[in-house]
């Protein structure tokens, strides 16, 4: 964990190292969407095939056959998912360092990935979601300063009943970051090529800030 010092918190390469290896295989709605996909394509080819499309034909006869198509066209999309990550984790950016989001938290606020908008006392059928949490701040330091904005509520707020995050923008120096309060614009829309949004990788439960496009370093 990053040492702090007057506001300031050093970002580690081995923190930043933990969480983009923290990546997960898809599941849930994700999974099953990949799966569906990966089954449509092997109903295409299988129809394609006049041997295999008695397989649909004459389905009642055929049921051994189209469960084992089934059972492989989930080993399929689970190696595909599995093949992301595999990707991702060979390919963390050069000189990235992470500071945990948990060092923000004596300053008042809790760093998260998104708006909370679910309320706990509304029974309706409406759409809700709850806040992403966000466990590491990733980043490729640059020479000079920058800021960034991301989404935030207040520490220790209760998880459910908060609705919109607010906007706090956080000063990158070199490796160190350091949290400067409210940004000035609350709309979300101050992204610019010199105050990049970072990005959210939910399964990675980090926020991951690409270098500015004017920057001479290569982007993500």
């Amino acid at each position: 964990m990053g040492a702090e010092t007057n506001g300031w918190v050093e970002a580690k390469e081995d923190v930043g190292r933990e969480a983009w290896l923290r990546l997960k295989p898809l599941s849930g709605i994700a999974m099953a969407l990949l799966f569906f996909g990966c089954w449509a394509v092997v109903a295409v080819i299988v129809m394609a095939i006049p041997y295999t499309r008695e397989i649909f034909n004459h389905f009642e006869d055929h049921k051994v056959e189209a469960l084992i198509l089934v059972g492989a066209t989930f080993v399929v999309a689970r190696s595909l998912a599995h093949l992301q990550v595999f990707w991702h984790r060979a390919h963390m950016p050069e000189g990235l360092v992470g500071v945990q989001t948990a060092l923000f938290e004596p300053q008042g606020y809790e760093i998260v990935g998104g708006d909370d908008h679910t309320d706990s006392n509304n029974d309706s059928m409406a759409p809700s979601w709850l806040s992403r949490p966000v466990r590491t701040l990733l980043f490729r330091p640059v020479s000079g300063d920058r800021s960034i904005t991301v989404s935030a509520y207040p520490a220790g707020s209760e998880v459910g009943n908060r609705g919109d995050a607010a906007r706090v923008t956080l000063l990158i120096s070199g490796t160190r970051v350091r949290l400067v309060g409210l940004a000035a614009d609350q709309s979300g829309s101050d992204a610019s090529p010199e105050r990049p949004m970072a990005r959210y990788y939910e399964r990675g439960e980090y926020l991951l800030v690409p270098d500015a496009t004017n920057s001479a370093q290569s982007s993500f």
